[in-house]
């Protein structure tokens, strides 16, 4: 006997959240592998030099993108979501920010990597806050530059299904 594999809805009918997750899932990845090294007690300063460098370009341009699709989907959000999602942003935009002031300089292995634990934290939270808030807004939904940002998203994670 032979099982059906269920055909999945068309691509307007998805849910915003549905197909966010694997982008996140591939951002999380792609963040572990750059910063966890600078969670080592003995890391470096070129290992926390590496790390604060790619929070400085990928991490950022990253996040940039995930925070304007943020900004595109708020109209579909009651507004204490679309504020939780904002101040968590925020939030992990500081930690960022931070955690670049202190991996410039020497003798601060134990800050960066406390820094970078809840950094990685923070992000995974404020994903989770985004993917769950887009639950019930489908990709057909989206504003034109919303689709074009999502767009974007998935062609620069390499995404695995």
């Amino acid at each position: 006997m032979t099982t059906a594999v269920p055909t999945p809805p068309p691509r307007s009918e998805q849910p915003l959240g549905n197909v966010l997750r694997p982008i996140h899932e591939a951002w999380v990845r792609e963040a572990r592998r750059f910063l966890e090294p600078a969670l080592k007690p003995g890391a470096d300063f070129w290992t926390r030099w590496a790390a604060i460098r790619y929070l400085s370009d990928d991490f950022r341009e990253q996040y940039r993108l995930e925070r304007a699709l943020a900004d595109e989907i708020r109209s579909f959000l009651p507004a204490e979501t679309a504020e939780r999602l904002v101040r968590e942003g925020d939030v992990l935009v500081r930690k960022r920010l931070e955690l670049d002031r202190i991996g410039r300089r020497r003798g601060t292995a134990e800050e960066v990597a406390d820094g970078t634990r809840e950094l990685l934290e923070q992000l995974g939270l404020w994903l989770v806050e985004l993917e769950l808030a887009a639950a019930r807004i489908t990709c057909g939904e989206l504003p034109s530059e919303g689709a074009a940002l999502l767009t974007h998203l998935e062609g620069g994670r390499k995404v695995e299904q």
